[in-house]
């Protein structure tokens, strides 16, 4: 009985000694979070200011006729790298080449172009770019052209800038980068940029890796997704084999290691892991996943029959978000994927050639600068911008009007 109450004076002393502590380190860190919401609001306060001064230098003249008129000075043109891709957006053509450099043109920025004829031509551009530490390189294309364009700035000083002409956009929807071509390119010229993870993939312990932006898996994402892609582009003879191999396709054991050790044990033919919240067709495989976090969403599907999964991903086409008790969430800066059967992988909705057992992913944090907008997939989201893309669909222009970055910046506090 003694070394009873013993014990139990002891723990209520250092209770009493944890609560002391726990309320020093609390005060602490709310006077840290105090100042930083100050420094935010400033940081805020300036960027609106920078989008004001964007607006203001290059602001459209028309002439008598109603044309357009360039009023930079051709001597201040900034000098950049133009990566464009001129099979982006067959669906719908958002812009020619020649619409592309003189809206760059209009907002102070002179292109140098690269065509993309491959993604090897547009990662060798983007590289060379790197190499010799140019200030800003522009991929102007869809989600492919942007990653081809991402993977080689990983770790340097070149600024990654998008122009989303593509058909899905995902990546520039994430990071709030508007669809309209005068505002994506008043975004660039701005220049207000945010740090932004990439993800790496190395496949049974070969020491080549390969990058995403978006989301890498292993399973059936490597049969869906693609199969998505190319009914999306009307390339149908690639449909009956897809969807043969989708339901031949039966869950099994699969386990997922983390960083802090935990092993998650699954039936499971599908693992995801995800740097941002859409994947292939605006799906939304991962609702919470932030671009700047340092964390990867590791997506189980536990027990999921191809039949659930592709009901699954169809309700969260269109940038949906969908709760099922069956697909659970973690997050991590490291992944191991273990499978007792080998599946496909695929990167960014990309297939990996062959199949693996073995998946090793991880995140690394900050790895590019990128200029980027008001995007659901940043925790610090640029607000200086004219407007904010959607997850699916077209974007509506604001009119004559509404918030603008003139307006913000009048409207924020003075310090």
């Amino acid at each position: 009985m003694t070394s009873l109450k013993k014990q139990a004076k002891e723990a209520a002393e250092l209770l009493k000694e944890l609560r002391l502590k726990h309320e020093k380190f609390a005060g602490k860190l709310e006077l840290k979070n105090s100042k930083l919401q100050k420094k935010t609001r400033k940081l805020h306060k300036l960027e609106a200011k920078i989008a004001h001064m964007e607006q203001q230098a290059h602001a459209t003249v028309v002439d008598a006729d109603g044309k357009p008129v360039l009023t930079v000075d051709a001597a201040t043109l900034r000098p950049v790298r133009l990566i464009f891709n001129p099979k982006s957006g067959l669906i719908k053509k958002v812009a020619t080449l020649d619409e592309v450099v003189e809206a760059l043109r209009h907002h102070g920025l002179q292109a140098e172009v690269t065509v993309k004829t491959s993604g090897k031509v547009a990662r060798a551009a983007a590289k060379a770019a790197a190499d010799n530490k140019e200030e800003l390189v522009i991929a102007a294309g869809g989600d492919g052209t942007i990653e081809d364009v991402a993977s080689q700035l990983v770790e340097s000083e070149t600024v990654l800038g998008i122009l989303p002409i593509g058909t899905r956009n995902n990546v520039a929807r994430e990071l709030g980068i508007p669809l309209d071509l005068d505002q994506a390119c008043a975004l660039l010229a701005a220049g207000i940029t945010r740090k932004i993870d990439i993800g790496r993939v190395r496949a049974n312990e070969k020491p080549e890796a390969e990058f995403f932006l978006e989301s890498a898996g292993i399973g059936l994402t490597a049969i869906v997704l693609p199969a998505g892609q190319a009914l999306r582009h009307g390339r149908l003879a690639r449909l009956p084999r897809a969807l043969r191999r989708l339901f031949e396709f039966k869950p099994g054991a699969v386990e997922v290691e983390l960083d802090n050790g935990e092993r998650v044990v699954a039936n499971s033919s599908l693992v995801t892991v995800s740097n941002a919240p859409l994947l292939g067709m605006n799906y939304m495989v991962a609702p919470d996943a932030k671009m700047d976090d340092g964390l990867l969403d590791i997506a189980v599907y536990d027990g999921m029959t191809p039949t659930d999964l592709t009901a699954y991903f169809l309700k969260s086409a269109k940038g949906r978000r969908v709760y099922d008790a069956t697909v659970h969430f973690y997050r991590s800066r490291r992944a191991v994927i273990r499978s007792n059967q080998s599946l496909p992988v695929a990167t960014d909705a990309d297939p990996m050639s062959g199949e693996r057992k073995v998946l090793e992913i991880e995140v690394i944090p900050g790895a590019i600068t990128a200029i980027v907008g008001n995007g659901i997939a940043l925790s610090r989201p640029v607000e200086a911008v004219q407007s904010t893309p959607p997850l699916s669909g077209e974007q509506q222009v604001p009119k004559n009007g509404s918030a603008t970055p003139e307006k913000a910046a009048e409207a924020a506090p003075t310090k």
